[in-house]
């Protein structure tokens, strides 16, 4: 079976007070079609920083070599619209710690409705209308994440991720 997506000799370093620290050395693995990935490993052993490199979401400070293809199309140094139309339409994640993947500053409600607008942005009036009950559920969707217990955060962050599908 061909991967869909393919990683190899990933490495990631990131620039800090003029040093560089090497996050990620030399990872390869192959994801096939309908293959559901879990990458494991102790604490800081470069769990996120991998997923996170593969649609590019690090930021500027990462210095990211090697190559990721996803579905024959090259994502280290592809433009921008590209990895916006992969980045949770086709490559999410769900990470441990879910009050990781909230922004605190932001209610429920706009973070659910951000997901659906971003990722089905060509459904755009369904998305509104998938959106819409949200908003009636005042009770919780009104609020703000630090008020959240964790069960409720792991729920939204699933949420989040079935929105992007």
């Amino acid at each position: 079976m061909s991967a869909l997506l393919r990683v190899r000799n990933l490495r990631v370093a990131f620039r800090q007070d003029g040093r560089r620290i090497d996050a990620v050395k030399g990872v390869t693995f192959d994801v096939g079609r309908g293959e559901t990935v879990a990458l494991v490993g102790e604490s800081g052993s470069g769990k996120s920083v991998t997923a996170l490199s593969t649609v590019q979401l690090l930021g500027e400070a990462a210095e990211v070599a090697g190559s990721v293809t996803y579905d024959g199309a090259e994502m280290v140094g592809a433009d921008e619209a590209e990895l916006r139309r992969v980045r949770g339409n086709d490559i999410s994640f769900i990470f441990q710690e879910p009050m990781t993947s909230l922004n605190p500053l932001h209610t429920i409600e706009r973070q659910l409705r951000e997901s659906i607008e971003l990722h089905q942005a060509e459904e755009m009036a369904e998305a509104r209308r998938t959106a819409q009950p949200i908003g009636r559920s005042r009770r919780w969707t009104g609020r703000r994440m630090a008020g959240l217990f964790a069960g409720l955060a792991a729920l939204l962050v699933l949420a989040l991720y079935l929105a992007g599908a």
